[in-house]
């Protein structure tokens, strides 16, 4: 995998992403994201606030399916 232009992510947080990333079928792995870097952004970390905090692409059904 090319790690260039993310040097400024820790390793381990890079490794564990990368992993659950490629676990998941294509499709779901942007929802994924998009849920993962939202909670990572709340201070609570709930669904909800992560919903809230990113720019969602999404219809709201496709999150709730996900989950």
């Amino acid at each position: 995998m090319d790690y260039k232009g993310y040097r400024h992510i820790p390793r381990a947080l890079f490794d564990a992403i990368t992993f659950l990333a490629e676990a998941l079928p294509k499709r779901s792995v942007p929802t994924f994201l998009e849920l993962l870097f939202g909670a990572m952004l709340t201070q609570t970390g709930f669904v909800t606030d992560a919903v809230l905090a990113v720019d969602t692409v999404r219809h709201w059904n496709s999150y709730y399916k996900w989950l």
